[in-house]
């Protein structure tokens, strides 16, 4: 017995297929960005937070801009934007994860 496919409905079966494939691996990934900062000692849960030389604006973004103070941590994906000199005292450091890095 052979069966025969219409272009519908190869098309329709190679869709299935393609979505079961992504569900098997995992789906796209995407990064959330940080659930939560550590900065200068304080520990933040939500972004739109700024101190002295530093802005948290959205879950992925943190901007320094004359930051000089103790390490800064994430939990989770974080992209750091850099204007001017920063300074971080990686003295206070006292976790793998901070980041701690001098110009």
């Amino acid at each position: 017995m052979s069966v025969v496919f219409s272009s519908h409905h190869r098309l329709q079966f190679l869709f299935v297929a393609m979505a079961c494939l992504c569900v098997l691996l995992g789906g796209p990934s995407y990064a959330a960005g940080a659930d939560s900062l550590t900065i200068a000692g304080q520990t933040y849960d939500e972004p739109g937070v700024s101190g002295t030389g530093w802005a948290w604006t959205d879950a992925d973004h943190l901007q320094l801009n004359g930051y000089a103070d103790e390490a800064i941590g994430a939990e989770g994906d974080l992209v750091v934007t850099l204007v001017g000199q920063n300074v971080v005292d990686e003295a206070q450091a006292e976790d793998a994860d901070m980041c701690t890095r001098r110009p």
